[in-house]
């Protein structure tokens, strides 16, 4: 039972397959943050908490330190941004997804030409620029940017934007074909 389970969960594509093109060759599916810094609200609630303990003889103190934490959880969770990053031969897909399911994206945002090095600066969350977005990157995918830069550094200037000039027809098309409006 338990092998009919494994076989079964690995035949299936991942979600992020459908926002990418047929010929596109996934090397990394990377997940990313914008915003404020990833350990922010851990900072906020270790303050909080220490507030709270050194004030226990005032409680009016406590509640406006609970409130104010509450207020700046709130506030450091909506600014948030969940990316997850497709490294493709010659491209980067930007897909959203959501805080609580970071590998499952909801939607397509842009398709960006590799030209750059990624640069991470950081180390533990590592902050990278994709497109005009800076996102946090957690250690443990730095690896996955390093190879997608050497890959980047060895593949030739035609091959990098072959997939993008593609991208960029395919899309022209679409939009010679969409400019009479949708009823025809």
């Amino acid at each position: 039972m338990g092998m009919l389970k494994r076989i079964r969960t690995a035949d299936r594509s991942h979600p992020a397959d459908q926002f990418l093109h047929q010929g596109d060759h996934v090397h990394a599916l990377v997940p990313a943050q914008g915003g404020l810094h990833p350990f922010t609200l851990l900072l906020i609630g270790v303050v909080a908490l220490a507030g709270i303990v050194l004030t226990v003889d005032l409680p009016w103190v406590q509640i406006s330190l609970i409130s104010t934490t509450v207020f700046a959880t709130v506030a450091v969770l909506s600014m948030s941004r969940y990316r997850l990053l497709a490294l493709t031969d010659a491209d980067i897909v930007v897909m959203r997804t959501r805080a609580l399911r970071p590998a499952k994206p909801v939607e397509l945002l842009e398709r960006i030409e590799r030209i750059e090095p990624f640069g991470i600066r950081g180390s533990g969350w590592g902050q990278i620029v994709v497109g005009s977005e800076k996102l946090w990157v957690h250690r443990r995918y730095h690896g996955q940017l390093d190879d997608a830069d050497t890959r980047l550094a060895a593949a030739p200037r035609r091959l990098r934007s072959a997939s993008s000039t593609a991208y960029r027809g395919t899309r022209a098309k679409k939009k010679i074909r969409n400019v009479g409006g949708r009823h025809r």
